[in-house]
């Protein structure tokens, strides 16, 4: 088993996916929104990327619907971005939901060509890493990203996942330098998830939005053990 970090989902190619088991973060926040509202009791999450692509799967289907643009909830969705708005949960454990974010929903379908993707927050890094280690496969740890650019803070959740897989292994496996740099910088952070988050430029613009309360949500460490997967059309907890 190899790991390997690929820092901006939308700058790779296609071909590095193909059997290997992909994890793909936005942590702040698509990936951490998906985690938290299928622990809710949502049944499925679907992730498309264009905002007029999922306003007409979710008026379709009757499906709820969440949008985020540049930070702020689109302009008629129901919902934003945000996991608080689906924790603790409004009872309508069968409902779907329609999600179109900036980065992460488009790096979950960039990945779509891996034999598994898995999806990945701190908020479920050890049942991440649990599933990952499971499928026996190479791993690559999919960073979403902010408008193509890198982003401490996917890289930060990739180096929780990778952490907690060499605690339950008991040894390093090999992997490329960016998948060491993302470990290291797990250790920095251990004691202070929050402190990696708001060291973020993506982290900032949140607290300028008055997101306090996401970051403070998405900083949790293994709060679900859940290890969603995205297969066809949408994502759930097998």
């Amino acid at each position: 088993m190899h790991v390997k970090l690929i820092p901006v989902a939308a700058a790779a190619d296609r071909d590095v996916f193909e059997g290997t088991t992909a994890v793909v973060f936005d942590v702040l926040r698509a990936t951490s929104t998906i985690v938290t509202a299928l622990a809710a009791g949502y049944r499925r999450i679907y992730p498309v990327a264009e905002e007029s692509a999922a306003l007409a799967l979710a008026h379709k289907h009757g499906y709820a619907l969440a949008g985020e643009r540049g930070g702020r909830k689109i302009p008629g969705f129901p919902h934003g971005n945000s996991p608080l708005e689906f924790w603790p949960g409004d009872g309508k454990e069968s409902e779907a939901l329609v999600l179109t974010t900036s980065n992460g929903t488009g790096a979950i379908q960039m990945a779509s060509g891996a034999a598994r993707v898995l999806t990945g927050s701190l908020l479920n890094a050890r049942a991440a890493a649990l599933a990952a280690l499971k499928e026996g496969r190479d791993i690559l740890l999919v960073c979403a990203g902010t408008g193509g650019a890198f982003s401490l803070e996917d890289a930060l959740g990739a180096g929780f996942v990778l952490a907690e897989l060499i605690r339950a292994t008991g040894e390093t496996p090999p992997m490329d330098d960016l998948a060491m740099a993302a470990y290291r910088l797990s250790i920095f952070y251990g004691n202070d998830p929050l402190g990696g988050l708001l060291d973020s430029r993506h982290g900032q613009r949140l607290l300028a939005l008055e997101c306090e309360d996401d970051l403070r949500w998405c900083a949790q460490l293994n709060k679900f053990n859940i290890a969603p997967v995205f297969m066809h059309d949408h994502i759930y907890v097998p």
